[in-house]
């Protein structure tokens, strides 16, 4: 292979511990001094132990005290139902956000953020085990119709049980949150004042005319944030970057302990010690709609489907650390944008910037433009020089980047895997690979890149297997010859610098490829 791969450095900092610091029994710090007098007064051991026994016994084995202890010990967590089913195997089958990239672009992600103004009132899914319906069409769906429309939340809201009746599981008792996903994807959502909810029943299944009608309102996709294609830790900067876009975050967490016994009234959820262990613990739907840096050394907003009672009319703060431990799934939709920015979902236009990013200076290398559709670096990379292809887009559109090797045969080099997606809703500038950099190797004088870019996905594997079945005799004549399959927009300008962007009118085709000749010496 002309360009060989590198794994980068490992960033600093991340998630942490599963442990949050400052968590666990408060009496630890004192237990040397209470030993050390023990041991001094072995008489009094017997009582001190009996005493902090049953302490321990009625405080259910938990030490631990926070803010959310209080008036709500009275709280019966048989009030509220879960209902979150998790299968690895599904949650690995959803394709993975490419996210942005958090150390170069000029895009800054806010400190804070929130689409609480576009989210209904918060309303208690009783008794059936119907979470997952409530986050993601009533909860979800209702906040990108909401934000898309300019119009109330609550007259726009959708109806938790025409989703959650198409997928649940036995007894009404769970759904899979892929299953969600798909279902809206397909069948969309419709308003709640059309389709009732009754926590007693979910065998109302859809007729035609309800399936009909929620087609009106499908969503036009959905990512899995997780740190990597077999890496399902929550990836804390995609969401962020969702949330931040309009598109909020249907999530999966592991709750109970303090989550049902001791909310109600409560700002944010600092869980104890106890836990952490998840002892009895279930799987239960939720939305994050907002974040902040700020808050609690950095907290998620989420709105629950318990009612105005628990939490803060509905809604709660965790922080991103304990998010991180009991957070299971993790799907951003795709956004929809607002009145305000059109521009950015205008399906009429391709708008991109892309070049190669020098990994060690943190600079772009300048190309220069060899022909409508061939751009070389302007001055020769050294070979062992580390560098990463850099994509930028300012409308949402799919994106895919291949090379040539040293035989002349084509490879993919994103999607990384068949499990990451192509698609850059959230805009903004990426860098690929993203752990790592690519590298010039010692063979020959010049190696080869195509990036292309889509309006609607295409088969990337087709693709490739396109250009290595091109008998052109060079890389850019096998791009243009797939490219014609793909449907290619024919008029395009480049400017060329630094970097190299273009703007381009559909007018109904698909499809932009350029090819990058990095020269080596």
């Amino acid at each position: 292979m002309p360009v060989r791969m590198e794994k980068d450095d490992p960033q600093e900092g991340g998630q942490g511990p599963n442990r949050p610091s400052g968590k666990g029994n408060p009496l630890a710090k004192w237990l040397p001094l209470i030993l050390l007098f023990v041991f001094k007064k072995p008489k009094i051991a017997i009582p001190i132990l009996l005493i902090g026994g049953l302490i321990y016994f009625l405080m259910g084995g938990n030490f631990s005290f926070n803010s959310n202890a209080g008036t709500n010990t009275d709280i019966d967590p048989a009030d509220y139902s879960l209902g979150a089913s998790f299968d690895q195997a599904k949650y690995d089958s959803t394709q993975v956000f490419a996210a942005l990239s958090t150390s170069y672009g000029s895009y800054r992600l806010p400190q804070r953020y929130t689409l609480e103004e576009y989210a209904p009132t918060r309303r208690h899914q009783g008794q059936q085990g119907s979470c997952v319906g409530w986050a993601s069409a009533y909860a979800a769906r209702t906040i990108l119709q909401a934000r898309a429309t300019g119009q109330s939340p609550d007259r726009v809201a959708f109806s938790p049980a025409y989703l959650y009746n198409q997928i649940h599981l036995s007894g009404c008792q769970g759904a899979y949150m892929l299953d969600a996903m798909k279902a809206m994807r397909q069948n969309g959502a419709v308003p709640f004042s059309e389709f009732t909810y009754n926590e007693r029943s979910c065998s109302n299944y859809p007729d035609a005319g309800d399936i009909q009608k929620g087609r009106q309102y499908t969503i036009k996709g959905y990512n899995r944030l997780t740190k990597g294609a077999n890496n399902y830790g929550v990836d804390v900067p995609a969401i962020k970057q969702h949330l931040a876009q309009g598109a909020p975050v249907v999530i999966g967490m592991m709750v109970g302990g303090t989550f049902m016994s001791r909310m109600n009234g409560q700002r944010i959820w600092s869980p104890t010690s106890s836990d952490y262990a998840q002892r009895g613990f279930g799987g239960h739907a939720m939305t994050i709609i907002g974040y902040d840096d700020n808050l609690n050394g950095g907290s998620f907003q989420v709105m629950n489907s318990w009612g105005q009672r628990w939490g803060d009319r509905g809604l709660f703060w965790i922080n991103y650390q304990d998010f991180g431990h009991f957070t299971k799934e993790a799907y951003g939709l795709h956004p929809m944008g607002s009145a305000e920015e059109r521009q950015k979902f205008d399906d009429s236009k391709l708008a991109v910037e892309f070049g190669l990013l020098n990994t060690e200076q943190r600079a772009t290398i300048p190309l220069q433009q060899i022909n409508n559709r061939v751009f070389r670096t302007a001055q020769p990379m050294q070979k062992g020089d580390k560098f990463k292809v850099l994509v930028a887009n300012s409308i949402e559109c799919n994106i895919y980047v291949f090379g040539q090797e040293t035989d002349g045969s084509s490879y993919v080099l994103f999607p990384y895997t068949d499990k990451h997606s192509p698609y850059c809703g959230i805009t903004g500038t990426r860098l690929f690979p993203q752990d790592y950099s690519m590298v010039p190797d010692e063979i020959g004088n010049r190696d080869y890149i195509a990036v292309v870019i889509s309006k609607d996905e295409i088969d990337y594997r087709q693709f490739n297997y396109e250009l290595n079945r091109s008998r052109q005799a060079n890389y850019a004549a096998k791009l243009q010859e797939a490219l014609a399959k793909f449907d290619p927009i024919n008029t395009v300008n480049f400017q060329a610098g630094n970097t190299v962007s273009f703007e381009a009118d559909r007018r109904g085709q698909n499809t932009v490829g350029m090819v990058i000749e990095i020269d080596k010496r």
